[in-house]
């Protein structure tokens, strides 16, 4: 090689390293960019398949006069916003609640890289359609929503919360299998927790959007197990070494970190019950849920 082409070359890698030192992120700023918002969104709008929308019993649509609360419900796998939403009808009627119930046709939960993507593109669609609910509707509704969520709806919804924490007033998270921590190391060991067992790449998976801790501190969110939901063949074992082998000590280890952050979190075990969504639970949730829409 001539000499001029060499120094050339080496002068080369020296701007290049330049400049990897002195960007914002160093190295990680010639990273790839992650996807776009609006590929999310459709990404996450080929997903679900329906959306149940139902008005509170005891309010005629052409009489909705103040902002209506909105629960979105969110069914775990195998199920569908219709069934889901139907069985939380009563609470919504009782506190005046319009529902919505989308059909997710959810891919493999037990495999995190099939949730890194299918997460945040369901959160995308879902930020996109709540944002638009009055429009869609053509009903006034309170810009912050209640969230309900049950086993993978659970994990959606407490994900979403991390994202958006600005469109939720509360949460009610039943038998979640796997959680997202909101931290971007592991206190224990110091190891980065990337998405989806944490948030330290957060921005760069859903569509530019940092993790905003102060806006997701101050969400209320009650968290739900069943006592003898405690099979650890049932959950995945990539999450257990930051959140135990069992739903009852993900549930648990979820909320002890969500308390050592300060953050507004409860958690109720059911005994005796296993992982099912039972008419107690149901009222637990909607409970919290009601006193949180009050608060906000």
């Amino acid at each position: 090689m001539p000499r001029t082409t060499f120094l050339t070359n080496i002068r080369a890698l020296a701007v290049i390293a330049a400049l990897a030192v002195l960007a914002p992120g160093g190295a990680s700023a010639f990273a790839a960019p992650g996807p776009s918002m609006a590929s999310l969104r459709q990404a996450g709008a080929a997903e679900v398949q329906d959306v149940y929308v139902r008005l509170p019993a005891t309010q005629a649509s052409d009489a909705v006069a103040q902002p209506l609360q909105v629960l979105v419900a969110l069914h775990g796998m195998g199920g569908n916003g219709t069934d889901f939403g139907n069985a939380l009808a009563a609470q919504a009627d009782a506190n005046n609640w319009l529902l919505v119930a989308p059909t997710i046709k959810y891919g493999d939960w037990t495999n995190p890289d099939q949730i890194t993507h299918e997460d945040p593109s369901l959160i995308a669609w879902l930020s996109d359609y709540i944002a638009s609910l009055s429009q869609r509707t053509g009903l006034p509704v309170q810009p912050k929503v209640l969230l309900f969520g049950h086993s993978r709806g659970a994990q959606l919804a407490l994900r979403f919360t991390e994202v958006h924490p600005d469109q939720v007033a509360g949460v009610a998270a039943v038998s979640a299998g796997t959680y997202t921590l909101p931290q971007s190391t592991d206190i224990q060991t110091g190891q980065t927790l990337d998405f989806p067992y944490g948030v330290a790449d957060l921005a760069q998976t859903d569509g530019g959007q940092a993790f905003n801790a102060s806006g997701f501190d101050v969400v209320p969110i009650w968290i739900g197990v069943g006592g003898a939901d405690n099979n650890t063949a049932d959950v995945p074992s990539a999450w257990s070494p930051y959140l135990g082998t069992t739903r009852v000590a993900r549930a648990q280890r979820f909320a002890q970190v969500l308390q050592s952050l300060g953050a507004n979190v409860s958690l109720t075990v059911f005994p005796n019950t296993d992982h099912t969504l039972t008419d107690e639970m149901r009222g637990a949730g909607c409970g919290a849920l009601a006193t949180d829409a009050f608060s906000a």
